[in-house]
């Protein structure tokens, strides 16, 4: 794996992992793409998401001291009851997610059942707004509004399903307005990241770190990552304000085309 490939994976992910177009569906098309080994990938995969993980927590630095200070400690219990979902479902089916990660026609086809999510939260929440309701505050959310966005996290572990896409969708169909879904959504975004980051680490310290990678690159994918990830998380959040999600639908559509002329080509 080169330096290149790296920071081309680096960049993919810092701006997927915010734009609601899926980071582990696009870091699985460009990693067979670019005839990446598997193991090599994955293992890059958990670093670059730890750079997008620390572009959440400079983000939501202000809403992170308020939790220390026990201001919005139910807004706290509420990340922590909409992370029980993916929490299981990673420990108990992470082998079955990186089996689907493999099978680019699966990836694309779950592209497409963003893009048809991220159009109907769209037109749903278009048509609330046109009723004079402009949603409430992340710190109204209910605990089973909070598993439902929760649940939206768990399914979004399938490459190609967007993990920000499908919990701001959550989050604005439970009637939260949109930047109120987006902070929830990322806010959700730190136990998953950092938990998933830990169990990787864990797995690499029993092998010994043999299949760790070349540190230098995975430094220039953790840095690049971060940098790019605030930009888009700062850029999603005024696109959310005018209220074009479906937009990313048009780039999903387009995307899973692709994938499938590609795989077409190479089976023929």
């Amino acid at each position: 794996m080169t330096l290149i490939h790296v920071i081309l994976l680096a960049i993919f992910q810092g701006i997927a992992e915010f734009l609601p177009i899926s980071s582990s569906g696009h870091l699985a098309v460009l990693g067979k793409w670019l005839g990446l080994d598997p193991e090599a990938n994955f293992t890059l995969g958990i670093v670059l998401h730890a750079g997008t993980l620390l572009a959440i927590l400079a983000f939501y630095c202000k809403s992170l001291l308020r939790f220390v200070k026990l201001q919005r400690n139910r807004l706290a219990g509420m990340v922590l009851l909409g992370s029980v979902p993916v929490g299981i479902l990673g420990i108990f089916f992470k082998e079955k997610v990186e089996f689907l990660s493999a099978n680019l026609w699966i990836v694309g086809t779950l592209f497409l059942v963003t893009a048809g999510i991220l159009f109907l939260s769209e037109k749903l929440y278009k048509k609330r707004s046109d009723a004079g309701d402009p949603g409430y505050s992340s710190d109204d959310l209910t605990w089973k509004q909070a598993l439902s966005i929760g649940a939206a996290q768990a399914v979004a572990l399938l490459p190609g399903i967007s993990r920000s896409g499908s919990t701001i969708a959550a989050g604005m169909a439970a009637g939260l307005n949109p930047a109120a879904a987006a902070e929830f959504s990322f806010l959700l975004a730190i136990p998953a990241i950092g938990g998933a980051a830990l169990l990787e680490f864990l797995e690499l310290a029993r092998g010994g770190f043999a299949d760790a990678g070349d540190p230098g690159l995975l430094v220039a994918g953790f840095t690049v990552a971060a940098v790019v990830g605030y930009i888009s998380l700062a850029l999603l959040l005024k696109i959310l304000k005018k209220g074009k999600l479906a937009l990313f639908s048009i780039y999903l559509c387009f995307a899973a085309a692709a994938v499938f002329l590609k795989q077409l080509c190479g089976a023929a």
